[in-house]
């Protein structure tokens, strides 16, 4: 997929505008210095169960999921692909061994900063506090969404997900697609089917 940064200084660019911020140079110099680029492997573990994460990081190329490891079906908690942010909340902020694997499901690039090197400059730099904070809210309320997103019927679950994530849809094995959305394989097979129906037909009348 399309590389939407080439280097630490497009990271941070990109990174204050999905916050909605203008930086100033100073403040996007000391964003861009916290940023260190990462490459790795299709199928390749960027933390690994047990590990502690001390980092959030900027997906700039590929996808990822984050799952907890179950010996019958691992339990997909997240899926971030280019433009998201990637953050093993409960380790990073609690200082504590993941119970989750975070793993590229295609060729990756990310831009990875220190959280307590983020905190030092947030307490050095106003801008930087704000966009320190705007992330932690981000992060606070897309789990809330996704809360509520698992009280619905499968059927909805996976209409806004294709409406509101079609690339998640579109690029990632349904297996785990399932298990993000928490429901069986073969129920996910018969809401596509009933999906791919009903737009079968709209496109005839």
């Amino acid at each position: 997929m399309r590389l939407i940064a080439d280097n630490s200084k497009d990271a941070a660019r990109e990174i204050a505008r999905m916050y909605d911020m203008r930086l100033s140079f100073d403040a996007l110099s000391a964003l861009t210095a916290l940023l260190q680029p990462k490459k790795f492997r299709h199928r390749t573990f960027i933390l690994e169960q047990g590990e502690q994460s001390a980092s959030i990081a900027f997906v700039a190329k590929g996808l990822i999921r984050q799952y907890k490891p179950d010996d019958e079906l691992d339990i997909v908690e997240d899926i971030c692909h280019e433009g998201d942010m990637l953050f093993c909340a409960e380790s990073t902020i609690g200082r504590q061994e993941s119970e989750l694997c975070i793993q590229t499901l295609e060729p990756t690039i990310i831009y990875e900063m220190d959280y307590d090197e983020l905190k030092e400059q947030a307490v050095k730099l106003p801008e930087i506090q704000e966009l320190f904070c705007r992330i932690l809210e981000s992060h606070i309320l897309k789990q809330t969404a996704r809360l509520h997103e698992l009280d619905k019927d499968p059927l909805t679950r996976y209409i806004n997900l294709l409406h509101e994530h079609s690339e998640i849809v579109r690029r990632t094995p349904l297996k785990y697609v399932a298990s993000y959305l928490r429901m069986a394989p073969e129920t996910l097979s018969r809401v596509r089917n009933k999906v791919n129906r009903n737009e079968e037909v709209t496109k005839k009348k």
